[in-house]
């Protein structure tokens, strides 16, 4: 097999909701409609196929672990962003849970937690003050913040 015996499943896991959610974007928001899609379908294909080998390998586990955390990030920006736009009047609980694309966002960041699982397997021990979840919510504001900056300097 191509996965090592005790990381199989969590990397299959990986495989199978990138496979999932690159699925459901690629019903959503087809190539074919628009040419600005083509840089999530593109990025998805390595989600699936490149991302789970380099997670096999202790000398590329940290770039797997890079690209998946990056991505989880962006992504979860970009469909924040997505809902806020498209959140119809009244804001209430109701339609911040049930009319946005929260529930794509919480299971695309379960991808950081399959990751962290999966770097666990390589450094038990941890990797000292890199990657700890204050490490990826510190980066979520930095990305949020040039994102921001990006949408109102440039519109």
């Amino acid at each position: 097999m191509l996965f090592h015996k005790e990381i199989r499943k969590p990397i299959l896991a990986l495989i199978f909701i990138s496979l999932g959610g690159w699925m459901l974007h690629f019903r959503v928001h087809s190539i074919t409609a628009h040419t600005v899609n083509f840089l999530p379908f593109l990025l998805g294909l390595v989600d699936i196929v490149i991302t789970p080998v380099l997670f096999n390998y202790r000398k590329t586990v940290i770039v797997a672990y890079l690209i998946n955390g990056i991505g989880v990030i962006i992504g979860s920006i970009a469909m924040a962003v997505f809902s806020i736009y498209r959140l119809a009047e009244p804001v209430t609980l109701s339609s911040i849970l049930f009319k946005t694309i929260l529930s794509d966002i919480f299971i695309l960041l379960s991808k950081l937690f399959i990751g962290q699982l999966i770097l666990s397997y390589y450094y038990p021990t941890g990797l000292g003050r890199l990657f700890t979840p204050f490490w990826w919510v510190r980066h979520f504001c930095y990305l949020s913040i040039i994102f921001a900056a990006g949408h109102f300097l440039w519109r």
